[in-house]
């Protein structure tokens, strides 16, 4: 599997696994909001701690985390986000070869430069980050979760202190080789989503679909696998567009988009 097929399954916009018998957070008494921030905060410090992650400090590269932060608080501060009390979103830059990002239960997001090399201007950065986002707003990840080690025993390893379990969360959530994989209908959701968080951002908020055509137009070969989660219907990207313009927000990409966002790219250590 070439490299930007990977990166299109490792952030959440392939799936293969049908995940509709899971609940959302909000209607399972068993795993509470707390017990998902704590959890986000253990994976937190085992990134953090871990040889497999060369992390790009804050430190000496404020520039570049005033501006992905600025792009994340607009996103993370519209009303129709779902889990804003408590949550500690945050983005954590990553030295990195793979054109790759992942994110963890309680709204840690972790970006590869290598993926942000790649992406050409501040809108499809936008829709990446909004994508990320809804996955975790709408409990997709968690659900991820309770379908590989079940509720009970995510419970038991978010109380306790086993890093072995620890990891292999961390190894669900970033395979780093394999596919990280969404229900169908949660990849649609996550889509939908990422329009109505975009909505009054200051970018377009079909940040989603340009993020998606940006992937697509460079191998476009990977289009087939790509679109596989949405068989017989338009692409995705047509189909966050027409939300867009049936929710009558801005679709526009302004002529400064790609100055800022290269200008972002430049602060980044090489």
């Amino acid at each position: 599997m070439n490299s930007l097929v990977k990166s299109i399954f490792f952030i959440g916009l392939l799936s293969c696994l049908a995940l509709a018998s899971c609940k959302r957070t909000e209607d399972l008494v068993d795993f509470t909001q707390d017990e998902e921030l704590l959890l986000g905060e253990k994976l937190a410090e085992l990134i953090a701690t871990s040889e497999n992650y060369s992390i790009i400090p804050q430190e000496g590269n404020s520039l570049a985390y005033d501006y992905v932060n600025s792009r994340l608080n607009e996103i993370t501060s519209s009303t129709s986000l779902r889990k804003s009390e408590d949550f500690q979103w945050s983005i954590t830059l990553l030295d990195s070869e793979e054109r790759s990002a992942f994110v963890t239960p309680g709204g840690y997001i972790y970006i590869n430069s290598a993926l942000l090399f790649f992406l050409e201007n501040e809108d499809q950065f936008s829709g990446l980050i909004a994508h990320m986002v809804a996955h975790v707003d709408s409990s997709h990840v968690l659900e991820r979760l309770f379908f590989e080690f079940g509720v009970n025993n995510l419970k038991s390893i978010t109380s306790g202190n086993d890093q072995e379990a620890l990891q292999s969360i961390l190894s669900v959530l970033d395979p780093q080789g394999s596919p990280i994989t969404f229900s169908r209908a949660n990849e649609i959701e996550a889509d939908n989503h990422s329009v109505t968080l975009l909505t009054g951002s200051g970018q377009s908020c079909a940040g989603g679909g340009l993020f998606i055509n940006r992937m697509l137009t460079v191998q476009p070969e990977g289009q087939q696998a790509f679109l596989s989660v949405h068989s017989g219907s338009p692409t995705r990207a047509e189909v966050i567009n027409t939300l867009a313009e049936t929710l009558g927000c801005s679709t526009d990409v302004d002529s400064q988009s790609a100055l800022r966002f290269r200008t972002f790219r430049n602060s980044l250590p090489r």
